[in-house]
């Protein structure tokens, strides 16, 4: 069942694509599980923190035909879809240009996309649903749309836009490059060279969707289990999650086991993973932990933040905080496999996280003993 060869590819792919900039790691993976799950994302957040450049890559990476366009109010649908050709026209002809326009692109990135006017978003939303759009004169087009990728400020505040937001399955919110992390993007960014060679096509990542459909389909049952649990636990939480994303084989149980895939992690870890990325608004965030909390204990998800941090700051070079982040999380699993009900219940990932923190911190003290002989010599 597993596809050795095409999830390297997949991971080649996200590798090459959050090296190209510093500190989008995670809006590199959710650009990835957008494309693999053939669903759409948006990134709220404020200008300038690299989400279009990061999609043009992507579709560089991918080779597949991009569309960009930044909405205003004042646009319309013409604007995204091609004008009607005046000269076709006056001949009695209905002829609409299309070429390099959205009807045409596999990858589309929309700035600012809750500005449009209700007419351009119900083309979109049609287009993003269906992959068609019917023109005035009838004619259905096909659009080869893979996934579309919608930006802006913040989350739309208009009820009316509700339904709209809610058909971007993955909403990510973008924060600012960190101050000490500015210096560094500075440099790389005046050093970057860039791999213009495709690393997989489109062909290729619709049949590792087919891959993962079937997995999913072996796997019903507890994916099932799972995403109902969470589910639940978010609404008794007054985190909004509509039917169609809890049930819909192309959402949330598709996110699921799709992370499980390529990230070769179990269904459980999978749902607690990705389920950040269907919360509606950051603010929900503190919501989000707390019913975390039904589905995980503290301790550990702490324990998996604190070996994150660490594992970030062992590749930026910084051993000592690597060190000290890496012993506080091996000290609460350590009183976590203390208290016995919470052990059998998550005794796998209690297991994974010791074995990851116990090899990274043997991994710095290797380091630290090479540089230490070095010093000598």
């Amino acid at each position: 069942m597993e596809n050795p060869d095409g999830v390297k590819l997949i991971h080649r792919l996200e590798n090459e694509l959050a090296k190209t900039f510093v500190g989008r790691d995670e809006e590199a993976r959710v650009a990835i599980l957008a494309l693999l799950t053939k669903q759409h994302a948006v990134f709220i957040g404020e200008p300038g923190t690299a989400k279009s450049a990061l999609i043009r890559r992507l579709s560089q990476l991918v080779n597949a035909r991009f569309f960009y366009y930044l909405l205003s109010k004042y646009t319309v649908p013409d604007e995204l879809i091609g004008a009607i050709d005046p000269i076709a026209y006056k001949q009695g002809k209905f002829v609409r240009n299309i070429q390099g326009k959205l009807p045409t692109a596999e990858l589309v990135f929309i700035d600012e996309i809750f500005r449009g006017s209700s007419e351009t978003l119900n083309t979109l939303l049609n287009i993003m649903n269906e992959r068609i759009f019917v023109d005035a004169d009838g004619t259905v087009y096909n659009v080869p749309l893979h996934s579309l990728f919608g930006a802006s400020n913040e989350p739309p505040s208009d009820s009316e836009l509700v339904a709209f937001y809610d058909r971007f399955l993955l909403k990510h919110f973008v924060k600012r490059i960190p101050s000490d992390k500015l210096e560094l993007a500075i440099i790389h960014n005046l050093n970057l060279k860039l791999n213009t060679k495709p690393i997989i096509d489109l062909n290729k990542i619709n049949k590792i969707y087919d891959e993962i459909t079937e997995f999913m389909i072996q796997n019903a049952t507890i994916i099932s289990k799972i995403v109902s649990q969470l589910v639940v636990v978010f609404r008794q939480h007054g985190i909004f999650v509509s039917d169609r994303t809890a049930v819909s084989p192309y959402h949330l149980p598709r996110l699921v086991a799709t992370y499980s895939y390529v990230y070769g992690v179990d269904f459980r870890k999978a749902v607690i993973t990705v389920s950040k990325y269907i919360l509606p608004t950051a603010d929900l965030l503190d919501a989000y932990k707390k019913a975390l909390d039904s589905l995980i204990p503290t301790e550990l998800r702490q324990a998996q933040e604190k070996l994150e941090i660490a594992s970030n700051y062992a590749v930026s070079g910084d051993l000592a905080s690597a060190k000290k982040y890496t012993a506080e999380a091996i000290q609460l699993i350590q009183n976590l496999m203390v208290e016995q009900t919470k052990f059998q219940m998550y005794a796998d990932e209690i297991r994974e996280v010791m074995y990851n923190a116990e090899k990274l911190l043997k991994e710095i003290t290797e380091i630290e003993e090479r540089l230490k002989r070095y010093k000598k010599s």
